[in-house]
């Protein structure tokens, strides 16, 4: 499961910093995830020919379910990153809710975090909170924006579009976060049972085709590029060579940083808990903003030393656990 490579390209408008859509998401979700199937159907045949893989039993129960669950969840991060701009502090944060939702639905697998450990989650859990708040808020309190946006949801007729559009924001963030907390349970199991590498890659291969097929067929039956039609008429033929090579080449790399992510991260599944695994993947938000403030020269850098500090800190405490032996591949409490 990746959380924000759903995002697609968009184009702002430099005076009224509205984004337009020359692909709409539907679109946007078929290239890439067909991109990503063939990148991983290419390593398979490379690696193993047509061999099949030996799995545990209910290895594809993982694998539908975690597909299901994804199905949902890239949508929701291909849809909240076409809102405006002003809505990213009001999504992101809500990422960092995953590694302690995971840590609370992983205790079906038995698989319970030492005191030093739970600490470490919750840590590098509030470090990407802050981190990826957009700005520093004004008031300590303004942290809780996100959450208590959703009491609008009760009143979201009245609201301005304004209003509306930023409350959507919250539950599309919301919902990829606790529908991802979900993905990651199916990723660590479908992994485990895949056994190796190869049962791994098959469960990946799988994961996407199915991703792209749904994604095909829901835009066929409901287009949603009504809006993208109309940007990409009025594009020059010149402008609309270089968009198209421009979306093939996103394409074409959100595939690449897809196989590659799978392929050095997912076999971790198979040696700690997926609370953990979970909460780890959550370093990358750190790496991205030190490259923001070291290549692009972003700001609010003592923000993000603090929040750093959660980070890393909360890393080392994981990895100080005294992990227990046992890693499961079953979750007996509902027979899965």
């Amino acid at each position: 499961m990746v959380k924000r490579f759903a995002l697609r390209p968009v184009i702002v408008d430099k005076e009224s910093g509205q984004q337009s859509a020359p692909i709409s998401t539907l679109e946007w979700l078929v290239l890439s995830y067909t991109m990503g199937t063939g990148l991983f159907l290419a390593v398979y045949l490379g690696s193993w020919g047509f061999s099949w893989p030996e799995v545990l039993p209910k290895f594809w129960t993982a694998v539908l379910l975690g597909s299901l669950a994804n199905i949902a969840i890239q949508f929701f991060n291909a849809k909240a990153s076409s809102l405006s701009m002003g809505e990213v502090s009001l999504t992101a944060p809500l990422q960092a809710m995953t590694p302690g939702l995971i840590t609370f639905l992983a205790i079906t697998l038995g698989e319970f975090p030492g005191k030093i450990g739970v600490i470490g989650i919750v840590a590098m859990m509030l470090g990407s909170y802050i981190l990826l708040w957009d700005k520093t808020p004004l008031h300590w309190t303004d942290y809780f924006g996100p959450l208590k946006r959703l009491r609008l949801v009760l009143d979201y007729k009245r609201l301005t579009p304004e209003e509306q559009s930023k409350t959507l924001a919250v539950l599309l963030g919301l919902g990829s976060a606790t529908l991802g907390t979900v993905g990651l349970l199916f990723d660590g199991l479908y992994t485990r049972r895949g056994i190796n590498t190869q049962g791994l890659v098959v469960a990946v291969t799988t994961l996407t085709a199915i991703l792209s097929l749904t994604y095909l067929v829901w835009f066929l039956w409901f287009p949603d590029n009504v809006k993208a039609k109309q940007s990409r008429a009025a594009m020059t033929g010149n402008e609309k060579r270089k968009w198209v090579r421009k979306i093939l080449l996103l394409g074409l790399a959100f595939g690449v940083l897809w196989v590659v992510g799978i392929l050095l991260i997912q076999p971790v599944f198979k040696e700690t808990f997926i609370a953990y695994v979970g909460t780890l993947k959550r370093f990358s938000v750190l790496f991205t903003v030190l490259a923001g403030y070291l290549f692009f020269g972003e700001t609010e850098f003592k923000k993000r030393l603090w929040a750093a500090l959660f980070i890393v800190a909360g890393a080392i405490l994981i990895s100080m656990d005294d992990l227990p032996g046992r890693v499961t591949s079953a979750i007996e409490v509902f027979g899965l």
